[in-house]
């Protein structure tokens, strides 16, 4: 799921043919703009591609993501008298996903008491800790051990205190998922944090229906769910624009590839670095086969030797960005992210 930021703003395209000089513009808050002069109109002539970069999915977009965590040890409760098999210890008797229900759980015997297991969890391995957490929920899947009901609460501790979810009841040796979710940590009553998540300890409190009527625990674990912003990434790929070499000409060209508003860039970048391409010209031959255009450099070369393709293409095949902040509204006032082009081909 997603939620974008919305932004707007109105493209105009003009043509602008004097004295030899002909251009190509796109303005617009998130349009490429791109200008091109000529040493001599007849030589070759220059259009905008039709396949643009899509500067506008550098914009932060909101994402949603969610943890999974497992038993992996003993917590500070282990009041189940029994388990099955008697090797190893309960916590690996509920840390399977899928759940393998009968092959492995643990239980109460005969008494009607509540008794609780608590297990420590394995570390978040995904979310690297800017992230805003939106809820802690704990799922437990358990059974009786035959006609009869069994009651469990989902268990957690935090910050050393214990609190439990509702009492969920099944009857008969089905077993059933049951989950609580908190939303917010109970101690503090704010978000989450990945401290208190790493800390986290889960489980179930459980019991029977009266003598002789166990309850069965085979399965814990919780889900962490959160949110986070993407603010680094891939730069858009796609074509820039079009050389056109005029079917006479046989001469070498010299490509030169500006951009004219780094300014405007670097009150929303922290870097931009554009990997751009041309086939057939004497670059592409190389190793690398790109130039690396950026908000430091601000201008690359590429030479085109004549006679070797009757139209050249300048494409953005790779690149990164970070951007300042998560959100827009943070950057510097004037801020653009759509890189403007600015091109001279002349004779070499």
């Amino acid at each position: 799921m997603k939620k974008n930021i919305l932004f707007s703003g109105t493209i105009l395209l003009a043509l602008v043919l004097t004295g030899g000089t002909f251009a190509y513009t796109y303005t617009g808050s998130t349009s490429t703009t791109i200008g091109a002069v000529l040493a001599d109109a007849a030589l070759t002539t220059y259009e905008p591609s039709v396949n643009q970069p899509s500067w506008e999915s550098i914009l932060p977009v909101n994402e949603y993501d969610s943890e999974y965590l497992l038993p992996n040890a003993p917590g500070d409760d282990t009041e189940l008298p029994t388990q099955y098999p008697d090797s190893g210890e309960h916590w690996d008797k509920a840390d399977e996903i899928p759940p393998d229900d009968a092959t492995t759980y643990v239980s109460t015997l005969s008494s009607n008491h509540w008794e609780r297991d608590l297990y420590n969890l394995t570390d978040k391995i995904y979310a690297d800790g800017y992230e805003t957490i939106l809820n802690v929920t704990v799922f437990f899947r358990f059974a009786s051990d035959g006609d009869h009901n069994a009651h469990a609460m989902a268990a957690i501790k935090t910050n050393g205190r214990v609190y439990e979810g509702p009492n969920e009841t099944v009857h008969g040796p089905a077993f059933v998922t049951m989950s609580h979710r908190w939303d917010e940590n109970p101690v503090t009553g704010q978000p989450w944090t990945w401290p208190e998540i790493n800390d986290l300890q889960a489980g179930v409190t459980i019991k029977g229906s009266g003598r002789n009527n166990a309850a069965v625990l085979t399965q814990v674990y919780v889900v962490v769910d959160y949110e986070f912003v993407i603010t680094q990434g891939a730069v858009p790929r796609g074509d820039i624009f079009d050389i056109t070499p005029h079917p006479d000409y046989t001469g070498d060209l010299l490509v030169k590839l500006y951009i004219t508003n780094t300014g405007s860039l670097l009150k929303a970048y922290q870097y931009l670095n554009m990997k751009v391409y041309i086939e057939h010209s004497l670059e592409a031959e190389k190793t690398p086969d790109y130039q690396v255009l950026s908000i430091e450099n601000g201008v690359i070369l590429f030479n085109i030797e004549g006679g070797s393709a009757d139209s050249y293409t300048v494409e953005v095949i790779g690149g990164s960005y970070r951007v300042l902040s998560a959100d827009a509204y943070d950057w510097t006032e004037g801020w653009s992210i759509a890189p403007e082009f600015y091109c001279e081909v002349t004779q070499r």
